[in-house]
């Protein structure tokens, strides 16, 4: 029997589940206590892949190697049953933040720090290689952090050299930006050995002294290519650890240290062997896993975790479904159950208090850690419409809430999509037939990721909270989306535009715009069609990261596709003009420039265009439609077209009546990206007034959204729910959604919709 669909599923064999920790490529990760009460992190293959005999013999090859590796730098194996119905294996729980999650949140070790880290990852590395095996996936995510070090997780594709099993079939493993050249050039085993794994781990250093990743963000094939023959960026490291870590990328394997001669590099007079690991953190990192430690110690022992009989029904009576912050959380609202199933409007979560915010801490929020910063909630704001609020007074509440960018670089995008959604919401509180009031709570991430962790922590586990519009960029909507998800909060942004976003699988997340690599279509049509180009030069700006490369990528397909010739060219972060990249495409004869990249330095490009007397046609992609870009550009920017998932609601017929309301409210024209936060604000409303008011839960209310249509006045919302994108988030395309924008006169003016065939 499946243990995962027993009558007991909060149980997998004889471990309780207590939440679920994270997911990967092939199994759901569960907090869990052993029979004898000791917390384990719980690994289960995932029930599409239980029957196949591939992802099976990975799974068995996992357990193999957990067992062969001793070392106190790897988490050890507790127990496993690759051969279960529904396989699985625990290691130790290690109540910290992956290597990943700290830099982001917190920045670089310091070195010292990057010393110790390298030295007892290569002491793990030393043992993986003394039982003839290589780890093939080191990187950031892969290293928890603990006071006394990091630990080394997941041997899911760690093999012998020689075996060559899992590359018989074409398929490069590991993952990008952190492989070896010799793994990045293709399949194969022979030459991939104890080496592979050092310069994976010279990326991993790179990357905790530095944050950034040492060859960039991007597409898989450019990170690939980067890997086998460009240089690693390491700017910024001190002397003496720059010439380690350079040392472990050299390109040829040879000339890379092996695991003991790294040891005794790092361990240099000032390294790890002469100082106390308890300094090796920065002290927000060394807080978190201290709470995380407390939290773990005060979750109740085996016989409360026990799931109970469903709580009775409340009186009808009761003002809402969700209760206050002090009341007993067994009448809360259903949540996801532990095998990662959406509720249902029956049993209800019987979790205390303190353990459901210890799931949230342990779910791998680095930043919701006490004292990591200020909680940035915006400043309260008028929650009502004051016509009929007396009313309203006698209605349920919920809220709905906006994550948003409120000051921060994006605060313009953010600003509009809360008086956007406020407009919905006074709106919709004014009808007198409303059975229920809305209220709104807007929280300001300031454009910045960590933050964003810890804001969506804190709505996901807010109970009156029923959705969320935003976040505003890719980035806070990257880090956001596990918390709302392990909370099943529908989240809708209009803004944030990256296909990854979709593709991560993230049950309670809509993408309501199109997104940037479709937006391409769009951009290639008009580059062939109304501006009749011949040959396209496109510019990649490195400092895009993934948005550039996204769209770099994406319009090359299509262009190639149509056999549109284009002439591509990637200007690097170091450069500080485009002159070199422009006259590459012009002495090649393209005719028009597509410029993948953003406002800050679309003015080099935008001016060197000028200089050049370049008459074709100018055109990028939403980032550029940005004030910045108008105010660095100033006279360069005109004739710039940019195609953008927003439109003018002063201009589309639909959304005059909007227009009318927010100038009303606001005293002036609404600005980009508000009509299309009031649309879905709308979606969200009238599917959670079709509710009953017993139903009105997260979970019913994301099943109303994805299965439901609603015709908005930017255009008609409706979610895939058939094919390989069937519930992933992602809006039917349907031929809108993409729009024109050109500068003229130093302002943005509205083209309408973007041609969808030449």
């Amino acid at each position: 029997m499946d243990p995962l669909r027993s009558s007991d599923p909060a149980r997998v064999a004889d471990h309780r589940l207590l939440g679920r920790l994270g997911a990967g490529g092939m199994g759901v990760v569960y907090l869990a206590r052993t029979p004898n009460g000791a917390l384990v992190a719980l690994k289960v293959l995932l029930a599409e892949y239980a029957e196949e005999p591939g992802f099976k013999e990975r799974f068995r090859r996992e357990v193999e190697v957990a067992r062969q590796v001793a070392s106190p730098w790897a988490v050890p194996l507790v127990d496993a049953d690759p051969d279960a119905d529904s396989p699985w294996l625990a290691t130790a729980y290690v109540p910290g933040p992956s290597l990943g999650e700290a830099v982001a949140a917190y920045g670089p070790l310091a070195e010292p720090g990057v010393r110790l880290l390298g030295a007892r990852l290569a002491e793990a590395l030393g043992e993986v290689h003394r039982a003839g095996l290589v780890h093939r996936d080191l990187k950031p995510g892969n290293v928890l952090i603990a006071h006394d070090g990091p630990r080394l997780i997941d041997f899911g594709i760690a093999r012998a050299p020689q075996d060559t099993a899992l590359t018989a079939t074409g398929m490069v493993v590991g993952t990008p930006g952190y492989l070896s050249p010799e793994q990045a050039s293709g399949p194969g085993g022979d030459d991939i050995g104890p080496a592979s794994d050092v310069f994976s781990l010279g990326c991993v250093l790179a990357f905790a002294a530095t944050g950034r990743a040492p060859f960039g963000s991007g597409a898989v094939d450019a990170l690939l290519y980067r890997a086998v023959h460009d240089p690693a960026d390491v700017d910024g490291m001190p002397a003496g650890l720059r010439e380690v870590v350079e040392a472990c990328l050299a390109k040829d394997p040879a000339e890379r240290p092996d695991a003991a001669g790294l040891v005794e590099r790092l361990s240099a007079a000032d390294g790890p062997r002469d100082r106390e690991a308890s300094g090796w953190l920065p002290e927000p990192v060394t807080r978190l896993i201290a709470e995380r430690s407390a939290a773990a110690l005060a979750l109740p022992d085996i016989e409360h975790t026990q799931v109970p009989s469903p709580a009775p029904a409340r009186p009808e009576a009761a003002p809402q479904d969700t209760p206050g912050p002090d009341s007993d959380m067994r009448d809360a609202p259903p949540e996801a159950d532990p095998a990662g199933q959406a509720p249902s409007a029956g049993p209800t979560d019987a979790r205390p208090a303190g353990r459901r915010r210890f799931l949230l801490l342990a779910g791998g929020a680095v930043a919701v850690a006490a004292g990591a910063g200020t909680a940035w909630w915006a400043a309260a704001r008028d929650d009502d419409a004051k016509s009929g609020a007396t009313a309203a007074a006698r209605r349920p509440a919920h809220t709905v809430a906006l994550h948003a960018d409120l000051s921060g670089p994006q605060r313009e995008t953010g600003r509009a999509q809360e008086r956007g959604l406020r407009v919905a919401v006074a709106q919709f509180n004014a009808r007198e037939d409303a059975s229920f009031t809305v209220k709104v709570k807007a929280v300001d991430d300031k454009g910045d990721p960590a933050t964003s962790t810890r804001l969506a922590a804190q709505l996901a586990d807010d109970p009156s909270v029923l959705a969320v519009v935003g976040p505003t960029t890719d980035a806070t909507a990257q880090a956001a989306l596990a918390k709302y998800d392990a909370g099943l909060v529908p989240v809708v942004t209009v803004s944030a535009g990256a296909m990854d976003l979709v593709l991560q699988g993230f049950r309670s997340f809509l993408l309501g715009r199109m997104p940037d690599s479709v937006l391409a279509l769009y951009m290639s049509n008009y580059l062939r069609g109304t501006a009749g180009s011949r040959k396209v030069g496109l510019v990649v700006d490195r400092p895009a990261g993934n948005y550039g490369t996204t769209l770099a990528t994406a319009i090359s397909t299509q262009l190639s596709n149509a056999r549109q010739p284009a002439v591509p060219e990637v200007v690097s972060a170091l450069r500080p003009d485009f002159g070199t990249a422009v006259d590459a495409v012009l002495s090649a004869g393209a005719d028009s420039v597509f410029f993948a990249g953003l406002p800050d330095r679309a003015a080099l490009i935008a001016a060197t265009l000028r200089e050049r007397a370049f008459q074709g046609a100018r055109v990028s992609g939403p980032a550029l439609l940005d004030s910045r870009f108008l105010t660095a550009a100033q006279e360069d920017a005109d004739g710039w077209v940019m195609v953008a998932p927003v439109v003018d609601a002063t201009v589309k017929p639909e959304a005059r009546a909007f227009a009318a309301l927010y100038r009303a409210r606001f005293d002036e024209a609404p600005p980009r990206y508000a009509a299309e936060a009031y649309d879905v604000t709308g979606m969200l409303l009238k599917a959670l007034a079709a509710l009953p008011a017993k139903r009105r839960t997260r979970a019913n209310l994301l099943a109303a959204v994805q299965t439901g249509k609603y015709q908005g006045i930017t255009k008609q919302f409706a979610f895939e729910q058939t094919g390989q994108m069937a519930k992933t988030g992602l809006m039917v395309i349907d031929g809108t959604g993409g729009f024109l924008w050109r500068v003229e006169k130093g302002g943005f003016v509205y083209g309408g919709p973007a041609p969808l065939t030449v």
